[in-house]
C-alpha cells in the first residue's frame, strides 16, 4: 500500500482546513432578540418576522410610557390652543421684547394649568430605550453573521471529516484521509484511533468511545493536516458515478501532484457543503424569500453591498461588535463562501426599506407638527419653534435614513414597524383625547353658564 512517510517532513501532508472566527458575546437584551428569532427558525422570512414580533412586544410593553406621554402632549396642546387669543394679543404687545413676553406666557400657562414639562420624562424614557435597543440589534446582527460564517466552516469541516480514517470507519475505501496530529515533540504522527464528534477530534479507547485521561475530561487531538492512503482514495475516486478510474500513472505520479489531486476532491466537496448550509439557511434570512430582494437582511438594503461581502466589507462589519478581525483569516473566508460566487456579485437590496424609514419617519413629524400647531406657532414671540420643529421634521427622517443605509435591513424592519406602531398610537390617542377634551370643555362652559344665570336670578 503506498502511504507516504509521515515522519520524513510535515509538508508531505495536506491541509484541509479553515478557521473560524471567535463569537460576539451578546447583553441581556441580545438574548432576548435571539430567543423571539429562534422562534421563526426555519422559517421562510424567519428574520424579518422576528424583527416585526420583536418590535410588537418591545412597543406594547412600553405602550403605557407612550401613552401617557402622548396623552399629555396633546392636553398640553389642547391648552395651548384654548389660550391661542391671549397669547397672540401677548405676542402682538411684547413683540419686542421676548424676555418679557416669556415671563408673562409663564404666568399665564400657570394659570390655565399648562406645564411643557409633563411630557418629557417618558419621552426621554423612549428614547434611551430606542438607543439600547439600537446597540443590541446592530450587535446582534454581527452575531448572526459571525454565526452563520462559523457554522459555514463546520459544514466545511464535516466534509472533510467524512473522509478521515476512526477507529471504526478504517476498512471502507471511503476513508483515505489519516490524521496527524502532534506527538509531544513537536512532530506530527499518524493517528487512526480517533472519534470525532461536533467536528472535535478525540482519541478514542478500545471500545471505540471517546477516551479519558486521568482526571475524567475527554483527549482533544490537534490535528495539523492528513496524509493519505492512495490506494484508498484510487479505489473510492473509481467507485464514483461519472469518475473514470485515475489511470495506470497514478501510481507513478509524484507525492506533490497526488497530494494535490487528493486536496483538490476534498475541497471541491467541502466548498459545496458550507455554500449548501447558507442557501438551506437563506429562506430565513432573505426578505421575502426570493432572489429579487433583499438577499440577507443581516446586511443593509442596498444595492452598494452584496449579498455575501467580500472579506474587507465582512470584517469591517464584524469588528464593530467583534473588535479587530485579523487578515490571516481572509483565506480562509474566502475558502469557504469559494461557491457563493453569484451571490457576492448580487446586490443585497434596492433602497426599499431605506426610503419606506425615511418617508414614515418624516409623515410621523409631519403628524406630530401638525399635532402641536399651537405650541408651535405661540412657544416663542418670533415663531422660532415652529421653525426649529420644522427643521426637525427634516433631520428626524435623515437620522433614520442614516441607521438605515449603513446598518442591517433587519434593523430597518424594526424602525419601520416602530413608526408604523407609534403612527398608529399617536392618531388614536390624539383623536380619544381630542374627544375628551371637546366634553371636558362643554361641561366646563354648562357649569359656568349656570353659575352665570344662577347670580343672575339671586340678584
Amino acid at each position: 500500500m503506498d502511504i507516504c512517510n509521515l515522519l520524513a517532513t510535515s509538508s508531505k501532508l495536506i491541509e484541509v482546513s479553515v478557521d473560524s472566527i471567535g463569537t460576539v458575546d451578546l447583553q441581556w437584551i441580545g438574548y432576548a432578540i435571539s430567543w423571539i428569532f429562534n422562534l421563526f427558525s426555519g422559517k421562510t422570512a424567519g428574520i424579518a418576522l422576528g424583527a416585526i414580533v420583536f418590535t410588537l412586544v418591545l412597543k406594547t410593553i412600553v405602550l403605557p410610557l407612550d401613552v401617557y406621554s402622548r396623552v399629555k402632549m396633546k392636553k398640553q396642546t389642547l391648552l395651548m390652543e384654548s389660550m391661542r387669543p391671549q397669547m397672540e394679543k401677548l405676542q402682538k404687545q411684547y413683540a419686542n421684547d421676548q424676555n418679557m413676553y416669556n415671563q408673562k406666557v409663564l404666568e399665564l400657562q400657570k394659570q390655565n394649568g399648562y406645564n411643557p414639562l409633563s411630557a418629557c420624562l417618558p419621552t426621554i424614557i423612549s428614547l434611551i430605550i430606542f438607543m439600547v435597543v439600537f446597540s443590541a440589534f446592530s450587535q446582534y446582527s454581527q452575531y448572526a453573521n459571525l454565526s452563520s460564517y462559523n457554522n459555514m466552516t463546520i459544514a466545511y469541516s464535516n466534509a472533510v471529516q467524512e473522509y478521515v480514517q476512526t477507529a471504526d470507519g478504517s476498512a471502507d475505501d471511503k476513508y483515505f484521509l489519516i490524521a496527524a496530529v502532534e506527538d509531544g515533540l513537536n512532530n506530527p504522527k499518524e493517528e487512526t484511533d480517533i472519534v470525532i464528534d461536533g467536528g472535535v477530534y478525540y482519541r478514542a479507547d478500545a471500545s471505540g468511545n471517546k477516551a479519558e485521561d486521568e482526571n475524567g475530561a475527554y483527549i482533544v487531538l490537534n490535528v495539523y493536516g492528513y496524509k493519505i492512503d492512495y490506494d484508498k482514495f484510487s479505489a473510492y475516486y473509481g467507485s464514483l458515478d461519472g469518475f473514470e478510474p485515475l489511470g495506470a500513472d497514478w501510481n507513478s505520479a509524484p507525492e506533490d501532484e497526488k497530494n494535490e489531486t487528493v486536496k483538490d476532491f476534498v475541497r471541491v466537496r467541502a466548498r459545496a457543503a458550507a455554500a449548501e448550509y447558507y442557501r438551506a439557511h437563506k429562506n430565513e434570512t432573505s426578505f421575502p424569500a426570493a432572489t429579487w430582494w433583499i438577499g440577507n437582511v443581516w446586511y443593509p438594503d442596498s444595492m452598494l453591498n452584496k449579498e455575501v461581502p467580500s472579506f474587507s466589507d465582512f470584517r469591517s462589519a464584524i469588528s464593530r461588535a467583534a473588535g479587530y478581525i485579523d487578515a490571516d483569516y481572509e483565506d480562509s473566508y474566502n475558502e469557504v463562501t469559494f461557491d457563493l460566487q453569484a451571490e457576492k456579485g448580487t446586490w443585497n437590496g434596492y433602497f426599499v426599506l431605506i426610503v419606506l424609514a425615511i418617508g414614515l419617519m418624516f409623515l410621523q413629524q409631519f403628524i406630530s407638527m401638525r399635532a402641536q400647531k399651537a405650541s408651535n406657532e405661540l412657544g416663542s414671540v418670533d415663531g422660532q419653534g415652529a421653525k426649529t420643529n420644522k427643521m426637525m421634521m427634516i433631520i428626524m427622517p435623515i437620522i433614520f435614513g442614516f441607521f438605515s443605509f449603513f446598518y442591517s435591513a433587519a434593523f430597518s424592519i424594526y424602525m419601520i414597524t416602530n413608526t408604523v406602531y407609534s403612527l398608529v398610537a399617536t392618531l388614536i390617542i390624539n383623536k380619544a383625547v381630542s374627544v375628551r377634551f371637546e366634553k371636558n370643555s362643554e361641561k366646563r362652559e354648562s357649569l359656568r353658564a349656570a353659575e352665570r344665570a344662577n347670580r343672575k336670578r339671586l340678584k
